[in-house]
């Protein structure tokens, strides 16, 4: 879904209503670049708990640590809701060409950073957009656009990886057009979604929601202590930290001329390192908390 075109009117609006595993290829890497644009990005974060930040494109994974940038040779899915995790990541979307997997994927999870993975939950059903996953407790909240028998449209949310399921009321969360979803490292209750009218968080496994703040967000992540998110007013451009308890805020110095945040990660092994994407398929990574970036891809084209 492209996000930050709804908020700009280009597109249409979000109404909220209310196992087995692949073959392994062995030959499975991430080598040198063969196709170094990419068009559609779908996700990024720190899978296996790093030290690498790993994208997820419409043509499959892209990693980018010491060496600069590298491509999977192989597994070249289309994956939707990527969400990067400390034991690798869990995913939805659709097959590459030419495989005979089922299209949509479902819930799928990768352990070897994409070699292979393993399907959890509605194989050939359900192409998830909206997700959100806790990087340490596995626990994943997913907007149902889909509905099927056994999952009506709307937020639900699953504490053993797909095997079973509940529906979230989200009681006092009132926007139509959301960016997406975030779930706490470790505290399984703990769910926020950023959307056109604010940060909503819930304390409750999404029964109910409380509005933190009445930005427009692009993307929120969430931390052990707070988080980070990204928002566009009045054609400016912001990523600021929160926290919790305090409710302090702290903006993070942004690169001149950028785009609208549409995604964030931040290393698991080290906060100050950052990496975020934009509207326009421009990646950026600073490593001392936004004194200075480094570009990584600039529309579209990943930088050597």
């Amino acid at each position: 879904m492209k996000k930050i075109a709804k908020y700009i009117g280009m597109a249409g609006i979000i109404t909220i209503l209310s196992a087995c595993n692949a073959t392994k290829d062995n030959s499975f890497a991430f080598g040198d670049l063969e196709n170094s644009k990419i068009d559609h990005l779908h996700g990024l974060g720190y899978i296996n708990g790093g030290p690498e930040v790993v994208i997820s494109t419409h043509e499959g994974l892209y990693a980018y640590g010491e060496d600069g940038w590298k491509e999977a040779n192989s597994e070249k899915h289309d994956y939707m809701g990527f969400q990067a995790v400390r034991e690798g990541f869990f995913s939805s979307g659709h097959p590459e060409t030419g495989s005979k997997l089922k299209n949509p994927l479902g819930l799928v999870k990768s352990t070897d950073r994409g070699a292979s993975f393993k399907k959890l939950a509605f194989y050939g059903e359900i192409d998830f957009h909206y997700m959100g996953v806790g990087y340490e407790s596995n626990a994943i909240y997913a907007l149902n656009e889909m509905p099927t028998k056994d999952m009506p449209a709307g937020l639900h949310y699953s504490l053993d990886e797909g095997e079973s399921w509940k529906e979230a009321t989200m009681k006092g969360f009132d926007s139509k057009f959301i960016s997406n979803i975030a779930v706490h490292p470790t505290q399984e209750k703990m769910v926020a979604i950023g959307s056109k009218d604010g940060l909503f968080l819930s304390q409750n496994y999404g029964e109910s929601f409380v509005l933190f703040n009445a930005a427009m967000v692009t993307f929120v992540t969430l931390t052990e202590t707070g988080g980070l998110y990204g928002s566009y007013y009045n054609e400016i451009v912001r990523l600021n930290s929160f926290q919790f308890e305090e409710k302090i805020e702290m903006e993070i110095p942004l690169p001149n001329e950028i785009a609208p945040i549409i995604f964030i990660a931040i290393n698991p092994e080290n906060q100050q390192e950052i990496v975020i994407a934009t509207f326009t398929n421009d990646i950026y990574r600073t490593t001392d908390e936004g004194v200075n970036w480094e570009t990584l891809a600039k529309n579209g084209e990943l930088l050597k």
